[in-house]
């Protein structure tokens, strides 16, 4: 049977195209990217958030804002954050313990 090592060649030669397609799976060029933009609200908040953080972004949405951003709880309770009013423009917002929301300076 002359056809084993031809199959173990086959079998070689695939196995080593298909490293060399893992480790450049473009042929070694790179895709440009667009230049990273900064918000001007800041960074964006954590991706872990907890419920409480959460409870007050969806209270603070519900009343009219967007983009809020840089949620913070005082010692008071009282939630703080960056926000966009329906004019989109920026804002201080806070959120009390009776669930009101107001804008600060």
């Amino acid at each position: 049977m002359t056809n084993r090592p031809l199959i173990a060649l086959v079998l070689v030669l695939a196995a080593a195209a298909t490293q060399a397609e893992a480790r450049s799976p473009i042929g070694g060029a790179t895709m440009p990217r667009d230049p990273l933009q900064t918000d001007p609200l800041g960074p964006r908040s954590e991706p872990t958030v907890t419920v409480a953080q959460a409870v007050a972004r969806t209270q603070i949405e519900k009343s009219g804002y967007s983009a809020v951003r840089g949620l913070t709880r005082g010692t008071d309770g009282t939630w703080h954050a960056v926000a966009r009013n329906p004019g989109n423009t920026p804002v201080a917002v806070a959120l009390d313990n009776q669930g009101k929301v107001v804008e600060t300076r």
